[in-house]
């Protein structure tokens, strides 16, 4: 209940600081918003009461709910959107069908749910994701895919361990995922970078690097890349797959928003190279519940012994009842309903924030919007991006920074990335208003 009336306050309240309940006006009713939210009338009552002790709204008996008069442009602009966090938003995580399929998962496996289980995966689930996976002209066999305490801790074990080509160094995109960062200099491994933006990765470069670098693996983010957004095309795809196997160097695949894709033509790197030199990681945080951590990846036979050995020393094996849950909910009618539903959400926020762009900057601040998928990125010129980033924060706007994306050293481009997890479509136009106003500012 505590979730359902905050999500009834946070509507009410994007709308106020977005204009659209103007001070004084009348609020919907009770039974008003009932109807058009569906939520019971205690709901709309508690969540009403709720704003109104923090004095944006204000009842008249007999007569209901108001928008309090004295709210200024100056209050609407402390209203907090979070940029940063990447979460998916309450509204679309499928919390009560999860539930349903954990309680049915107990009822269809017992105790095999709360003993020790084999530390590839639970058969069921396996076998269901190996079939998740065709839609997205994926062919694996169950002998090759591992399931794994999310994405990240594949990520982490083939980042680290050793590979048969007997070579120490990892090459990654510039900027990358700052988790994968963080372990890998935690381990002490050597990291060579090379540079990505919005026109993909000098395939030149690339090849050079793959022939003289001492490169054991390189991890990739083809798809929806973090933080730029943007994703590879085929050529790219398949030309990287041709270097691996030309040079020896393993592809680390990561491919973690692979559910969001819209254009089932786009393969991944997995589907169109050699299997026994692509690594292939996925998960399921970012589309479905990030407290599940669940993940996956798909190896080729000659390095399952090590990457086991080292999942084996961590965790024994990944929690049993919610692969149970998932296997089930994977099976289930409600898993391609809510990717559907999912995929829509995203679309529609990015085609919301294309619109809402009114003053591009030309060489001074350059958007980058995809058409779906989880980071708008801001590329800065002349304009320090911390110095933006506070400043919009004072203005209640949480944004990221890349810096922590590059290796220490790495000459890269001022920019800000922006998670379009959080933010309420209704304030999507005040807020994009707000980057390009400070933005101005500088200029």
């Amino acid at each position: 209940m505590d979730c359902k009336y905050q999500n009834i306050a946070r509507i009410v309240r994007s709308r106020i600081f977005s204009g659209e309940y103007k001070p004084g006006a009348k609020l919907p009713s009770i039974q008003a918003f009932s109807r058009e939210t569906g939520y019971n009338p205690d709901t709309i009552i508690k969540a009403y009461s709720l704003l109104e002790a923090e004095h944006l709204i204000f009842s008249v008996p007999k007569s209901g709910f108001y928008v309090v008069k004295s709210l200024t442009a100056k209050d609407r602009n402390h209203m907090t959107t979070d940029m940063s966090r990447v979460c998916p938003p309450d509204g679309i995580n499928p919390y009560k069908d999860f539930c349903h399929c954990m309680d049915k998962a107990v009822k269809l496996y017992g105790d095999k749910l709360f003993d020790y289980a084999q530390p590839k995966g639970m058969p069921e689930l396996v076998d269901a994701l190996v079939r998740h996976l065709i839609d997205d002209n994926i062919f694996t066999r169950p002998k090759n895919l591992y399931v794994t305490n999310g994405a990240q801790q594949a990520l982490y074990i083939l980042g680290n361990m050793p590979f048969p080509n007997n070579r120490t160094k990892v090459l990654v995109e510039q900027p990358t995922y700052s988790v994968m960062l963080q372990a890998l200099k935690n381990a002490n491994t050597p990291v060579v970078g090379i540079r990505r933006d919005h026109d993909g990765i000098d395939l030149d470069a690339l090849d050079a690097l793959f022939k003289q670098g001492d490169i054991k693996l390189f991890y990739t983010i083809p798809r929806f890349h973090n933080p730029l957004g943007c994703s590879c095309d085929i050529r790219e795809k398949r030309h990287i797959a041709e270097l691996a196997v030309k040079y020896g160097v393993y592809i680390l695949e990561d491919d973690y928003l692979a559910d969001l894709e819209t254009d089932r033509k786009a393969d991944s790197i997995y589907g169109l190279g050699d299997k026994e030199w692509i690594l292939y990681v996925r998960s399921f945080s970012k589309t479905l519940l990030p407290g599940l951590r669940l993940g996956m990846c798909i190896l080729p036979e000659k390095l399952q012994s090590a990457f086991e050995s080292i999942k084996r020393s961590l965790d024994i094996h990944t929690p049993v009842l919610t692969q149970g849950a998932l296997e089930i909910y994977l099976k289930s009618k409600m898993a391609k309903a809510h990717l559907h539903k999912t995929r829509s959400h995203y679309t529609r926020k990015m085609a919301l924030i294309r619109q809402a762009i009114k003053l591009p900057m030309g060489d001074r601040i350059q958007w980058h919007v995809p058409s779906t998928g989880l980071f708008v990125y801001i590329e800065l010129r002349h304009i320090p991006a911390k110095a933006l980033a506070n400043r919009l924060s004072s203005l209640g706007i949480l944004v990221s920074t890349t810096d922590d994306c590059y290796i220490e050293g790495f000459s890269h481009p001022e920019g800000l990335r922006l998670s379009v997890c959080s933010i309420d479509e209704s304030d999507i136009n005040r807020v994009i208003g707000l980057i390009e106003q400070e933005a101005r500012a500088f200029l």
